[in-house]
């Protein structure tokens, strides 16, 4: 009888490492898969009049500027410098026609689409709420970020 438990018990440990073997191999299947496949930029579109540096979410409503603060858009990519600074001074940039930092939820807005792609993290206006010396930022997701590290700036206003 022990003998016969002892092979049962064995026989589920390998079929629960087999089970949880194929499993990873699923999910990392899947990230592969997903980080293959491009996003659907189809909900973004330029605002009329703007020359393409402005885009607007069709989901939201939310209007973006197509490139971080400090540069400008030539008509196919981003030239100059994009300003990188805390966010102390980030919460201050403003921009004309009612542009301002984004709050947290609505940078989550981008994720995972992540349109606005490269460089360095982008903060939001939002503080992290679990400790002070931080604030929310974006990059390859939405993360707390220390207040005196230095990111980049991207607007947002809402759909004008």
């Amino acid at each position: 009888m022990k003998e016969n438990r002892v092979q049962v018990k064995g026989c589920f440990r390998k079929n629960l490492l087999l089970f949880l073997g194929i499993m990873v191999l699923f999910c990392f299947a899947g990230a592969v898969q997903a980080a293959q496949q491009p996003p659907d930029f189809s909900r973004f579109q330029e605002v009329e009049g703007s020359n393409g540096s402005i885009l607007r979410d069709t989901h939201s409503g939310l209007e973006w500027q197509r490139c971080p603060y400090g540069q400008s858009w030539t008509g196919s990519g981003c030239s100059g410098a994009a300003w990188r600074g805390k966010w102390d001074d980030a919460v201050r940039i403003t921009a004309p026609g009612g542009f301002r930092l984004p709050t947290v939820d609505e940078l989550r807005t981008l994720h995972p689409y992540n349109i606005f792609s490269g460089g360095d993290f982008e903060w939001s206006s939002s503080s992290y709420p679990y400790l002070s010396g931080a604030a929310w930022g974006l990059e390859s997701g939405v993360t707390a970020y220390g207040k005196s590290n230095k990111g980049r700036a991207r607007l947002v206003r809402v759909r004008q």
